[in-house]
């Protein structure tokens, strides 16, 4: 009867990531839909045409608009640190909006944040509605359009963000958060955000009813802070956890020993071959 290893916490088997300016999740972790362009991405518009027109380009969605261009006499403060609340970030597209605590300090009073520019330790970076968050300005153009982009975004008083660790402290864990099993990742699919783990045989569990295999969310596909490629037939390492209807799910699944998992790079799709797994 096998035994699940006991390691250190999830979170800390990976190095920071998701600072800004870091390409360590340029190598990818997402749900179903590609990031609506990349940081501080020119005129392409990798979007898939989500939040309100920031796509564009090749975009299939609904956004056709184009983002705020600057009043001709905004002067940009570098360095100067602003305070304010998360009006909405849409977890699995990688973006969001921030409100500033001070009226009239940001045309519009809103400014576009990225995943790429918080800082944070978390596994799969994202922000909570209505949080509240520190951040500084810089000069992004977008569509051609010179606009404002949140950047260095992290926890009032400069602490990195920290919402999937205090996330996964409300979960229920097959064995303890910390207790690893492995398996083979049968495949995932980036497009559908979700794949299946068949778990090794042989281990001993402390609750009755764990399946032969398990499903995989795209958040728990841990590539160092990046957008979860395709992968199939692959050994991995996870958790596993109970969600509140009794299901059984992955968590935190990596490769051995806890090396990032393969991720999307930037430009050269996310590799599904043209007849994937049935979903």
């Amino acid at each position: 009867t096998l035994q699940g290893r006991q390691d250190a916490p999830p979170s800390k088997l990976l190095p920071l990531f998701g600072r800004p300016g870091s390409d360590s999740r340029s190598a990818g972790s997402r749900h179903r839909f590609i990031m609506p362009w990349v940081f501080k991405g020119g005129n392409k518009g990798y979007g898939k045409g989500f939040g309100r027109g920031y796509g564009g380009g090749g975009g299939k969605g609904t956004g056709g608009g184009r983002p705020q261009a600057l009043p001709d006499d905004f002067v940009l403060e570098p360095g100067k640190i602003y305070t304010g609340s998360v009006v909405t970030f849409y977890k699995f597209q990688g973006y969001g909006f921030i409100t500033p605590d001070e009226a009239g300090a940001i045309p519009g009073d809103k400014v576009f944040v990225f995943w790429k520019n918080i800082q944070t330790q978390d596994r799969y970076p994202f922000l909570n509605k209505d949080q509240k968050v520190q951040f500084t300005l810089t000069l992004a153009e977008k569509q051609g359009v010179k606009t404002l982009q949140a950047e260095n975004v992290c926890q009032p008083g400069g602490a990195p963000i920290a919402v999937q660790d205090e996330a996964d402290t409300k979960k229920t864990f097959v064995g303890g958060q910390n207790l690893r099993y492995t398996g083979t990742l049968k495949f995932f699919l980036p497009k559908h955000g979700y794949g299946y783990i068949k778990i090794d045989s042989g281990y001993q569990y402390d609750r009755e009813g764990i399946p032969e295999e398990i499903r995989v969310e795209a958040a728990e596909m841990n590539c160092g802070g990046g957008n979860p490629a395709y992968a199939e037939d692959l050994k991995v390492e996870f958790g596993i956890w109970v969600t509140t209807r009794s299901a059984f799910k992955a968590f935190n699944v990596t490769l051995g020993g806890g090396a990032p998992l393969p991720a999307i790079v930037e430009g050269q799709g996310d590799g599904t071959p043209e007849n994937p797994p049935e979903a």
